[in-house]
Parts: structure tokens; C-alpha cells; sequence
């Protein structure tokens, strides 16, 4: 029996339960409440939009997870290796590839690929994937070898398991927080980024309340940490490298935006697209200019530390040198 004291600053009951334990999406728990298992303050309640007040009693079992229902086929989809032993697959993600299949992408994503890696297509339940169902930074439940995610135009490292206790054994990396994640950004300047040194940008994240696909930076949202350090600047740009403390939705691309300094090329949190080369020419960027350059996880049975950095590709260095940003 699971037994919780919501706080202040508790949202609904389906998102307080999702945020809890986020091993399991809002939409199970939605799904879990209408069955009247939930209790709060002793009594059963149905619907997942119930508001919790401070002190609340929230009572309830784990949801189970469905039976297999969707067959998911191997694919013989080349990915770059960054390391590959019989435990784990760490790829170098291209650009405009989605990690797992959702709506309107049955085929051709990373899970494809793993799977014909493994010479082993599966079954799944797709229902226990996420929300948003390719975008999200968060740890990845519900897929065969996924243990994160990102975003459908990040590009760089990705780890995969190729067994089920790899799998367990790096998630629970993720939830402690030992895997370091680095990413470089192409960012437009802002005199909120730091001068010197790094700055710590611990702002909480939550969904928008009426556009579903974004997040913002609100207070009872999710503790989210970013390191940001500025490696080059312009007065118009700036490359910066940030490290992940935490994993929540978008969390670079929000933290970013609230610095004023949003990803060059992100239709969704950079506003109108008014970048300009050094030429002062308009500048077209077919995808935010973010990439997971480095990533350093403990080998799951080993436990040897291991290291991978994705090459910087060569759009994003292209972007650098038309707006005067050094090589790097």
C-alpha cells in the first residue's frame, strides 16, 4: 500500500501520483483512479483532476502494468557506435530520429534498430510509454532497452540495455542521479548567462496549462536542475555546454528560454525565427541546435565507468562559424 501527505503546492491527483512515481505515465494513473482503488483521506475517489490540499491522505496500490498487446518489428537501421558490449549500446542519435514508436511513427526508431541489433523483435504495451511520446528527456519506461530519451532533433549519445538487467541497472543510475550528461547548445546571447564560471539554474518545471506539447518554469512543478557554462559568445550568439542534474520534459530547452537565451533553430520555445548569420542574412535552422556530446555511466555488472562523447556534427560547427562562434 502506497500511503502520501500531499504538499503545498500539490497539482491534481494524476499529475501529484505521476510525479511521485514516474515510472508509471498520467495516463495509467488517470486510468488507475477511474477504477476507485485511490483513496484520499479514507475516500475512494474517481476522477484524476481532484486538486489535493496540503496534508491530504492519498492512499493507494501500484497500478499494474497491462499485458503484452503491440508487436514491435526489427529494423536493420544503421546507428554510429560510441560503445557496444554485450550489455549495453550507446549510439550517436541522429538528427530527426524518434527514440520509440508513437503516433505517426510506427517504424524506423531507435527501438527498431535495437531490435535488430538484438536479432529479437518483442512485445510491448505502447500505453505504458510517457507523455509526450517522442520528445521527452525523462526516463523511459515500458520499451525494451531504453533507460532515457531524447528529444526526436537532439542529436548524440543515447544508451541502450541489451538486457533486462542492464536496463534496471542503468535507470536506477538515472533515478540517483550518477549518470552524467553533457550537452552543447547554440543559444541567442543573453547578460543572464554567466560571465564567469557556470550558473546553477534550479527552476522548477511543469506542463503548460493549456498547450499540452510545452513545459514552463512554475512553482509545484518538478525540482529541475541545469548547469549552464558559456564556452563562446558573439553579441548576438553563444555556445554553451550544459550538464542535466535532474531529467525532466524539455528541461534545457525551458531552463534556457527563462535565461532569455533560447536555442537557436527551437520553434517551440525561441519565439520567431529571426536569427541572422554575421552577414546579417536570415538565418534558417531546420531544428534546435542542441547536442548530448557526453555521457558517462557505470557499466551495469562491471561497474567500470564508461565515458562516451558524440563528434560535434558538422551542422551544428557550419551554424557556429556563420555566427562568428569560434571552432570547437
Amino acid at each position: 500500500m502506497i500511503s502520501l501527505r500531499a504538499e503545498e503546492g500539490a497539482p491534481r491527483l494524476d499529475r501529484y501520483l505521476a510525479d511521485q512515481f514516474p515510472e508509471f505515465p498520467r495516463a495509467k494513473w488517470d486510468a488507475h483512479i477511474r477504477t476507485g482503488v485511490v483513496k484520499v483521506n479514507g475516500e475512494p475517489v474517481t476522477k484524476g483532476g481532484v486538486r489535493l490540499r496540503p496534508g491530504d491522505l492519498v492512499e493507494t496500490e501500484a497500478p499494474t502494468v497491462a499485458p503484452p498487446a503491440a508487436h514491435l518489428e526489427a529494423e536493420d537501421i544503421h546507428l554510429d557506435s560510441l560503445f557496444e558490449d554485450s550489455q549495453l549500446w550507446i549510439v550517436d542519435k541522429p538528427a530527426g530520429m524518434v527514440v520509440h514508436p508513437g503516433p505517426g511513427h510506427s517504424s524506423g526508431t531507435i527501438v527498431n534498430a535495437l531490435l535488430h541489433r538484438l536479432k529479437a523483435p518483442v512485445l510491448v504495451d505502447p500505453s505504458d510509454a510517457d507523455e509526450p511520446s517522442e520528445d521527452a528527456e525523462e526516463l523511459a519506461t515500458g520499451w525494451p532497452g531504453l533507460v532515457h530519451r531524447l528529444d526526436r532533433y537532439t542529436t548524440g549519445c543515447l544508451c541502450l540495455a541489451k538486457t533486462a538487467e542492464a536496463q534496471r541497472g542503468i535507470q536506477a543510475q538515472f533515478k540517483a542521479r550518477t549518470v552524467e550528461k553533457r550537452y552543447l547548445a547554440i543559444v541567442r546571447h543573453s547578460p543572464r548567462l554567466p560571465t564567469l564560471g557556470s550558473l546553477l539554474v534550479d527552476e522548477p518545471i511543469a506542463r503548460h496549462k493549456h498547450d499540452r506539447l510545452r513545459m514552463v518554469v512554475a512553482a509545484g512543478g518538478r525540482s529541475a536542475q541545469t548547469r549552464v557554462r558559456v564556452l563562446a559568445r558573439t553579441t548576438s550568439a553563444a555556445l554553451v555546454e550544459c550538464e542535466l542534474l535532474t531529467g525532466r520534459t524539455h528541461q534545457i530547452r525551458v531552463h534556457l528560454a527563462h535565461l532569455r537565451a533560447p536555442l537557436m533553430g527551437d520553434p517551440l520555445y525561441g519565439g520567431p525565427g529571426r536569427w541572422k548569420d554575421v552577414d546579417g542574412l536570415a538565418l534558417l535552422l531546420p531544428h534546435p541546435a542542441l547536442h548530448a556530446w557526453k555521457l558517462s555511466v557505470d557499466h551495469p555488472i562491471t561497474g567500470e565507468r564508461i565515458e562516451a562523447v558524440a563528434p560535434i556534427p558538422d551542422t551544428l560547427r557550419a551554424l557556429a562559424a556563420s555566427l562568428g562562434l569560434p571552432d570547437f
